[in-house]
C-alpha cells in the first residue's frame, strides 16, 4: 500500500455527498440499552490496542475507525503512537501528516513530511507538502512542491494541483501550458478542462474558454462547476451562445431543485441568445422557480424585478426588488432599480431614499475597487470574481477529485 488507510476515508469525508463506509446499521428492534455497532467495533479495536500496545497495525486500524467517525482528534494520537513504534512505517506516517493538515496543525504536518522526505523522496509527499504550504498561504512554496510532484509523477491529480496553484498565483499563461499538457495525458479529466477554461478566460480567449467548460460539462454532467462558469459567460462570446444555452438547459432539467441552475438557464435564454428573441414567459418562470428554491438568491430577485420593470409591471417589480435588497443589502443595482420602480409608481420619497443608498454603495464600491485592485480574487474581466473564487474551490485537496 502506497498511501495509508486514512487517505481514502478522508477523501470520502471531504466530498460530503458520498456515503462513508460504516458498520452495519443497528437493528432498531433491539433494546435501547444495547450498544451501537460502532461502539462494539470501537471496543474491539481498543481491546486490540490494549492487548498489543506495540502493534503498528492495531493503532493504525483504530485510527482509521476514528476517521470514519469524523473524529480526527482521536485518530492522531494513535497515528503518532504508530510512528513512535516504527518511524519507517510509511502508511501511518503519511496518514499522520494528512490528519494533522486536516486539523489545521500545519507546522506539525510540515515537520512530519520533512522527516519522511529525508527517508524517502516521493512525488506524493511533495504534493502533500504543497497542500500544507497552500493551506498556510505560502503559494510560491506550494508551487515548488506541486511542480516537483508533477514532474516526478505526472498523474492527473498532481498535474491538476500544479495548474490550479498557478491559477491562484495569477500565472495564467503558465497555467494554460500546464493544463494543456495535462489534458494531452488525461483527456477525460473534467476538472483539467475546467482549469484550462479558467486560464483561457483569464487571458481573454473567451471562445476557447467556453469550449473547455463545455467539454468539462460533457465529461461530467453532474458537476455544477462548469455550468457556473458557463452561466456567467452569456454575451461574452455571442457566436458560442448556443453552446452555453444547450448545456445550461440540460443541467437545469436534470437538477430542477437547483436554484442557480434555473437562474443561469434563464439568464442565458434572456441575455445570451442575440439572434433569437427570448421567450420572456419562460424566462420569468425560471427566475420565479429560482427565487422559490432559494429565498436568499439576491441576483435572481434582482433580475426578476428587472424583467418585470422592463414590462412596466412596476408594482410586481417592487416586491421582487425589495426581496433582493433584503437578501443582499449592499447590492447597489437592486436599490437603483427599486428607486426607478418607486418613481414610476409615484412614490417619490421612497425613490429618493433608494437612490441615496445606491449612490452611497456605488461610491463605496468604487473606493474599494481602487484600494483592492491587486487583490487575488479580482481581475479586470467581468467574470473574474467568479473565475478566481471558483478556481479556489476547484482544488479539492489531497488528490480527492471533484
Amino acid at each position: 500500500m502506497v498511501k495509508g488507510l486514512l487517505t481514502g476515508v478522508l477523501a470520502t469525508l471531504a466530498l460530503g455527498g458520498y456515503a462513508v463506509a460504516q458498520p452495519p446499521v443497528p437493528d432498531t428492534r433491539k433494546s435501547q440499552a444495547a450498544p451501537s455497532d460502532s461502539t462494539v467495533v470501537e471496543r474491539r479495536l481498543l481491546e486490540a490496542v490494549r492487548r498489543n500496545p506495540d502493534s503498528v497495525e492495531a493503532h493504525h486500524a483504530l485510527a482509521a475507525f476514528y476517521v470514519r467517525q469524523r473524529n480526527l482528534a482521536a485518530a492522531i494520537p494513535h497515528l503518532q503512537r504508530a510512528q513512535a513504534i516504527d518511524p519507517s512505517h510509511y502508511a501511518s506516517g503519511y496518514d499522520l501528516a494528512l490528519a494533522l493538515l486536516e486539523t489545521g496543525k500545519l507546522q506539525e504536518s510540515r515537520a512530519q513530511i520533512a522527516t519522511m522526505l529525508g527517508a524517502r523522496d516521493s512525488a506524493e509527499l511533495h504534493n502533500l507538502l504543497g497542500n500544507v504550504e497552500e493551506r498556510a498561504g505560502n503559494l510560491l512554496a506550494a508551487a515548488d512542491q506541486f511542480q516537483r510532484a508533477a514532474h516526478a509523477d505526472p498523474t492527473e491529480a498532481h498535474l491538476f494541483d500544479w495548474g490550479n496553484n498557478l491559477l491562484q498565483l495569477r500565472a495564467f499563461e503558465e497555467a494554460d501550458q500546464v493544463f494543456t499538457a495535462a489534458i494531452a495525458r488525461h483527456p477525460q479529466s473534467a476538472r483539467l478542462h475546467v482549469g484550462l477554461g479558467i486560464a483561457h478566460y483569464s487571458r481573454g480567449r473567451y471562445e476557447d474558454a467556453i469550449k473547455s467548460f463545455s467539454r468539462a460539462a460533457d465529461l461530467d454532467p453532474s458537476d455544477p462547476r462548469p455550468y457556473q462558469f458557463l452561466g456567467e459567460m452569456y454575451g461574452v462570446a455571442p457566436s458560442m451562445s448556443r453552446e452555453i444555452t444547450t448545456r445550461l438547459a440540460g443541467f437545469a432539467k436534470a437538477h430542477p431543485r437547483n436554484a442557480l441552475a434555473q437562474f443561469h438557464y434563464a439568464m442565458s435564454l434572456w441575455k445570451g441568445e442575440a439572434d433569437a428573441p427570448a421567450d420572456l414567459r419562460q424566462v420569468e418562470a425560471l427566475l420565479r422557480r429560482a427565487v422559490t428554491l432559494d429565498r436568499k438568491l439576491a441576483k435572481a430577485f434582482l433580475q426578476l424585478g428587472t424583467l418585470l420593470s422592463d414590462q412596466q409591471r412596476y408594482r410586481e417589480a417592487i416586491v421582487e426588488l425589495q426581496h433582493a435588497t433584503r437578501a443582499e443589502p449592499d447590492l447597489a443595482q437592486a436599490h437603483y432599480r427599486l428607486a426607478q420602480a418607486y418613481q414610476r409608481t409615484g412614490q417619490q420619497e421612497l425613490a429618493a431614499k433608494e437612490l441615496e443608498i445606491f449612490e452611497r454603495l456605488s461610491g463605496k464600491t468604487s473606493r474599494d475597487d481602487s484600494h483592492d485592485a491587486d487583490r487575488s480574487a479580482r481581475v479586470s474581466e467581468p467574470m473574474s470574481d467568479v473565475a478566481l473564487a471558483l478556481a479556489g474551490t476547484l482544488h479539492v485537496r489531497l488528490n480527492r477529485g471533484l
